[in-house]
């Protein structure tokens, strides 16, 4: 299958007489299950979608969907096929393949869509599996098939990219936290601004320069706002809700929160005694962290976007080898110093060392690495931002 398919059957199971179907009143995770399989379909490139079945068709006012009657999906000889009743991940609808075999979601040949048209009841479909968070395809039809789709959909939420602290610890958390988070209704920008405040309460027990539980508090929450900054994306991702000011709001409010904890670190150990060199020090890390984000707004503007993730990274990626690569060319490609920029360059890593170190008592050691890596960023972003230049006008030229 390839993502050029662009058109869904959807079979609509029969309920018991006088009730309403279990996937329209049955919620996981923050929506029924009937609107996740219109807002999956939706979100994962579906044009158009037929209702086949006895059940009463599920509806959602966020899915870009165009009803259409079957005859003229049959016309098409290509769509795929998914029960209502269906909790499956999102990806599968751009795959070459569709997993596990013989479950709830397939492509629909043909003479298949033919049988369909002439007897909707020849769609029958497996209960489908959930052993991982990749390529999950399973039908919600009681208590324990809810609760496999509910763990599947969690652990899809972990990304590839995530650093290795976001691997072990922060991602855990977050997942555990969303599953309840997500339940109360709120948007993901609320939980944004939420997390937000947390930051900033880090910053203010930074700013104290001791005791030294407060100094235990600034760390604690700083790594709390770095964890818990994970559920607004879980929550978008799990609802559907996702926006452009909800990107902004994301990265603009990081990088308040860690602004703010790096000077109030400054200033809180200067006011201690640590010295006025701090204060000096703090402003010009302060205006180096600025120009940072300066250059990053620019550039995520011009991409008509406010994730940071969009950005290409060409400093640190590896490079793409030749067909036939050298030793040479594999070793540069693999090269543990990279790799460990790469890692600590994170800001789920970064942000564990400096929460780390203020909470052991070393806040002043926190903010020399703090204003060391803040000199490192601000190369690294302006050299990217350099490369992605050439890069563009190189490509301007060729056209």
């Amino acid at each position: 299958m390839t993502s050029a398919i662009s058109d869904l059957v959807i079979y609509c199971p029969s309920a018991a007489s006088g009730k309403t179907p279990d996937y329209l009143r049955r919620t996981l995770l923050g929506l029924t299950v009937g609107e996740r399989v219109l807002l999956a379909a939706s979100f994962g490139g579906v044009k158009r979608v037929a209702f086949v079945g006895p059940g009463t068709p599920p509806s959602s006012a966020r899915a870009s969907l165009q009803v259409v009657s079957l005859d003229l999906i049959s016309g098409t000889g290509r769509a795929l096929f998914v029960t209502a009743d269906a909790v499956f991940d999102r990806k599968l609808l751009g795959s070459p393949h569709l997993a596990p075999e013989g479950g709830p979601l397939r492509r629909l040949s043909a003479t298949e869509l033919d049988a369909l048209q002439r007897d909707p009841s020849v769609a029958a479909a497996g209960p489908g599996l959930a052993d991982s968070g990749e390529g999950f395809a399973l039908r919600v039809t009681d208590d324990a098939s809810a609760r496999c789709a509910e763990w599947a959909l969690l652990q899809s939420l972990r990304k590839p990219i995530d650093g290795v602290v976001s691997r072990h610890l922060n991602r855990h958390v977050s997942t555990f936290l969303t599953r309840y988070l997500v339940k109360t209704g709120l948007s993901p920008n609320v939980f944004t601004v939420i997390f937000l405040g947390i930051g900033l309460l880090a910053g203010y027990f930074a700013l104290q320069g001791g005791p030294w539980w407060a100094l235990v508090l600034a760390g604690f929450l700083f790594q709390a706002q770095s964890i818990l900054d994970g559920c607004d994306g879980e929550i978008a991702r799990l609802t559907y809700q996702f926006s452009k000011a909800g990107q902004w709001l994301d990265s603009i409010g990081d990088d308040i929160t860690n602004y703010t904890f790096c000077f109030c670190l400054a200033l809180g150990q200067a006011w201690a005694g640590g010295g006025d060199w701090l204060v000096t020090a703090g402003a010009i890390t302060l205006a180096a962290q600025v120009l940072v984000s300066g250059i990053l707004y620019r550039r995520l503007i011009m991409l008509g976007t406010g994730d940071l993730l969009a950005i290409p990274d060409l400093v640190t990626k590896s490079p793409t080898l030749p067909p036939g690569g050298g030793a040479a060319s594999a070793a540069d490609a693999q090269s543990p110093v990279l790799a460990f920029i790469r890692a600590i360059s994170k800001r789920d890593a970064f942000v564990a060392i400096i929460a780390g170190l203020t909470a052991l008592q070393l806040p002043v050691a926190a903010f020399v690495i703090y204003a060391v890596g803040t000199v490192g960023i601000l190369f690294g972003v302006a050299l990217n931002d350099y490369l992605i230049s050439k890069r563009d006008a190189a490509s301007r030229r060729s056209a």
